[in-house]
């Protein structure tokens, strides 16, 4: 008897919520390249810089997979309008940028920094 509640209560407050989230809604699907990039340093071992995009609702999230110091980020639109800007920041491997992103179907990202400048383009397309 106990066990039978014990499980009922744990059903009620554990598995039942868990099935209750909601799931993300995503209208695009989103595609990240990178267009050029500069090495302005010789380094020992080779740079490889990367980066992903995802969308949720309406918002385009930027994950960096790379590391960089002291570096300048600024996220445009197809009008070139400045989205976002970041200036003297940190990128570390996870680290992400939150873009409120409703209308533009292309996103170009600038990356400035004392060891490499890179331009990378982000596109969303109707799923």
């Amino acid at each position: 008897m106990k066990t039978r509640v014990l499980f009922i209560l744990l059903s009620v407050l554990f598995i039942i919520p868990v099935n209750a989230i909601p799931h993300k809604r995503h209208r695009h699907k989103v595609n990240a390249k990178i267009i050029s990039s500069n090495y302005k340093v010789n380094t020992r071992s080779p740079l490889f810089f990367n980066l992903t995009a995802d969308e949720v609702d309406d918002n385009l999230t930027i994950t960096f997979q790379s590391v960089l110091e002291e570096t300048d980020i600024t996220v445009t639109d197809k009008n070139g309008n400045i989205i976002a800007s970041e200036l003297n920041s940190s990128i570390y491997e996870g680290k992400t940028v939150n873009i409120y992103a409703p209308e533009s179907d292309i996103y170009t990202i600038e990356i400035t920094s004392p060891i490499i400048d890179v331009t990378a383009e982000i596109t969303l397309n109707e799923i």
